[in-house]
């Protein structure tokens, strides 16, 4: 993981910040706000536990948006987060390419993408 490649999946400017002695950590800023931060051994860790962050992050506004009920059928059973358009098709973690969709309906998503 980069921080290029952090900036890109999150949708944020990602800055490295001063760390202690053990950890790196990192940063996701959108303009002077901290948005999220996240530390780890090495370079690489710290960033992947940052775009881990901001995915949470943005899956809970999702949901909330959506007053916790699925995308698809409504329905206000466990939701899970679900990509519009896969990460890896190169596609990111910010808000306008996540849904919030029941077990159901994202089983069906998938089902469906796969048959075509």
């Amino acid at each position: 993981m980069t921080i290029k490649r952090a900036e890109h999946l999150t949708g944020y400017e990602v800055r490295k910040l001063d760390a202690d002695s053990q950890l790196v950590t990192f940063g996701a800023f959108k303009g002077d706000e901290l948005v999220a931060k996240a530390s780890g051994q090495v370079d690489w860790m710290a960033l992947r536990k940052l775009v881990e962050q901001v995915y949470k992050l943005h899956s809970r506004i999702v949901m909330q948006r959506a007053g916790w009920r699925c995308a698809r059928c409504r329905s206000r059973r466990p939701l899970q987060p679900h990509h519009r358009k896969y990460r890896s098709h190169g596609e990111t973690d910010r808000i306008d390419n996540l849904e919030p969709v029941c077990w159901d309906c994202h089983r069906i998503i998938h089902q469906l993408e796969r048959s075509q």
